[in-house]
């Protein structure tokens, strides 16, 4: 009887301890990372950690109104980025006009606001960092200034699971 009770204790734990192991290859990881890269050369100039419902920004001064813009995204699963909400000062070349269907626009604080535009997007490429003016990659916890990394260049915005828990919370790469 003693060796009965045993391996079904042992068969237990095993069956116990594969659920448990099983449970966490499934389970989304608890954030996401925004990798930065060079367009040309793939070279990762920034890597910052981004939790779980956690979104985040652009804002830049338009080429050729000259004006800030915000563009405010979410993750969403595992690969997608969402346009969530365009933020500007004046209209032109290149900015909206009009709310595309499914969204909103309206007047705030004297700046016109396309809410709910919900564009879904693999990942961000070829975005043209100004030489001039600042360009800035925000999220709720820091802003990075890709200005300062990419002045000029091309850059793209690629989305990822964090690899670990030892990960640094935001990392530049030269």
């Amino acid at each position: 009887m003693p060796d009965a009770r045993k391996r079904a204790s042992l068969l237990l734990l095993v069956l116990l301890t594969g659920s448990f192991l099983a449970a966490q290859s499934l389970a989304e990881p608890e954030a996401r990372v925004l990798d930065v890269r060079d367009t040309r050369s793939r070279a990762l100039l920034l890597s910052v950690r981004l939790p779980l419902d956690e979104r985040f920004y652009f804002r830049y001064t338009h080429s050729t109104a000259k004006t800030e813009v915000e563009e405010h995204f979410k993750v969403v699963g595992r690969e997608a980025i969402v346009l969530e909400r365009m933020i500007y000062a004046s209209g032109g070349a290149g900015i909206p006009d009009s709310a595309p269907a499914g969204a909103t626009f309206r007047v705030a604080d004297g700046r016109f606001v396309l809410d709910g535009i919900n564009k879904r997007f693999p990942s961000l490429e070829r975005i043209r960092v100004a030489y001039f003016y600042p360009f800035i990659l925000g999220t709720r916890e820091a802003e990075h200034r890709l200005s300062d990394l990419a002045r000029g260049r091309l850059v793209d915005v690629l989305i990822r699971p964090q690899a670990g828990e030892d990960d640094r919370r935001s990392q530049r790469y030269d």
